[in-house]
């Protein structure tokens, strides 16, 4: 409103400020005609004058023109008050109304080609401006023939119509709009309170009620637009709940069902080892082996240990983004890593144990060798029946411990790189998906990052860096 007030108040002083140019302008150029009318009848008396009716041109020369023309031309510009000069047609001075010099007052001693050009063309005045808000009007005097006998120059101010008035007016203008102004800032102050204050009691109860964490509906009494505005607001939260309660139901089941699919993967994970130890020692007291007592103890240490791996899962699996122990010892990798090629062996494919190494983490033993065993069986698994071998390697670095799965299997293929992390993302019809998005969730329970790239000589690398020197 104050905005439009202002803007009213410029419009209207801008319109107001050129109307009075325009008027300004519109009378200067009419007085100036008259002006020249009647310099031009007194000219006329004052000429005749001198020579009588015989008024030509060569008139102009002062061995015809009495001296006492020049009074008579100081006499005119006097009556009139307008300096003005009377040049020869050819454009030389002749004599001014001016006591000074001619120049002072802006009359050359040879009036510009351009003008008498221009008025030798038929052209009945010509106004040249000269810069200072002034003018110079040159016009012909005639004779009663019609016959150009001088060329005449008149120095012409402009002037105001009424500078008073119009300092009155615009005064009185913006009296008026400072009244209207002032009107319009109540309006607006009391408008502004009259929506606010409603607005600032909603605020209030919004904000007491977002302390309980719940989204609420609330109460108000007031103008009938606030209060439409708040029963929009109250179904906006009706629905807000209803949608809220909807996806929380939805989000319980999806992660009941997707807790089941972890569940299974890491329960399979230890029966393969398993189910292999059984097949590796029927195969031994089929062939009536001699080293059947040891191998037979070795199984049933494997077995004790997996069964009470299971057994540990089964009561303290309690969250599906992560797998965390409650706490970390420091281990020695070499141990860990041991205890994954212990597990993970296969004839032909490995895993191959990194050279010794004195380097130590702080970690949970268990999630460990499940991290490393998992990423052993993915490579297994992707290598499959053909020729490959999986490597673990372990690396110091100044700032960082790097403990490293590499195959050279097929690898992955370029267009599946960013998914295969994602949970219940695989390549395999049998697989459930959610072997790398655990490996992760325990690299970074443990401090460190898994990442993957593609081996040297083909295949794949999964590296899990912690970022300081253990």
């Amino acid at each position: 409103m104050l905005a439009v007030s202002a803007l009213g108040f410029l419009l209207t002083a801008t319109t107001t400020l050129k109307n009075f140019s325009d008027l300004d302008s519109t009378y200067n150029a009419k007085r100036l005609l008259r002006k020249e009318a009647a310099m031009a009848r007194s000219l006329g008396f004052a000429l005749h004058a001198g020579v009588g009716d015989t008024l030509e041109a060569h008139a102009l020369s002062w061995s015809i023109m009495p001296a006492d023309f020049a009074t008579r031309v100081v006499e005119i510009s006097a009556v009139h008050n307008q300096p003005f000069a009377v040049y020869r047609l050819a454009g030389g001075l002749f004599v001014s109304s001016t006591v000074s010099s001619p120049e002072n007052e802006g009359f050359a001693i040879q009036v510009d080609p351009e003008v008498t050009i221009a008025l030798a063309n038929g052209k009945a005045r010509h106004v040249v401006s000269l810069g200072d808000g002034s003018n110079m009007a040159y016009w012909y005097q005639l004779n009663d023939a019609g016959r150009p006998v001088a060329l005449v120059a008149a120095r012409y101010e402009p002037r105001k119509l009424d500078e008073l008035g119009r300092r009155d007016f615009m005064g009185r203008m913006g009296l008026v709009y400072f009244v209207i102004l002032l009107a319009a800032s109540l309006m607006a102050w009391a408008l502004s309170r009259s929506i606010v204050r409603p607005l600032a009691k909603i605020g209030e109860a919004m904000e007491n009620r977002g302390g309980t964490g719940k989204v609420e509906s609330i109460e108000f009494d007031g103008l009938d637009e606030v209060s439409r505005l708040v029963r929009q607001y109250n179904r906006m939260v009706d629905n807000v709940r209803e949608s809220a309660e909807a996806l929380a139901h939805s989000e319980r089941e999806g992660a009941w069902r997707q807790m089941a699919m972890q569940v299974a993967h890491e329960i399979k994970n230890p029966l393969t080892p398993m189910k292999l130890g059984i097949q590796q020692l029927e195969r031994a007291i089929g062939d009536e082996a001699d080293d059947l007592n040891e191998r037979f103890e070795k199984l049933a240490a494997m077995l004790h240990a997996q069964i009470d791996s299971l057994s540990r899962m089964a009561t303290g699996f309690g969250s599906l983004a992560r797998l965390a122990s409650t706490a970390h010892v420091r281990l020695r990798v070499e141990d860990v890593l041991s205890d994954v090629c212990s597990l993970h062996a296969r004839e032909g494919t490995g895993p191959v144990a990194p050279p010794s190494t004195n380097a130590t983490v702080m970690g949970d033993r268990e999630q460990l060798v499940r991290l490393f065993g998992n990423l052993v069986l993915n490579a297994q698994q992707a290598i499959g029946l053909g020729s490959g071998t999986v490597e673990l390697r372990a690396s110091e670095h100044n700032d960082s411990l790097e403990i490293a799965v590499v195959d050279n299997g097929p690898g992955v293929p370029s267009d599946l790189v960013g998914r295969i992390f994602e949970p219940q993302f695989t390549t395999r019809g049998s697989g459930s998906g959610l072997g790398l998005a655990i490996c992760r969730a325990i690299a970074e329970d443990h401090g460190a990052v898994l990442d993957w790239h593609e081996s040297p000589g083909g295949g794949a690398t999964f590296t899990i860096t912690w970022p300081t020197a253990h």
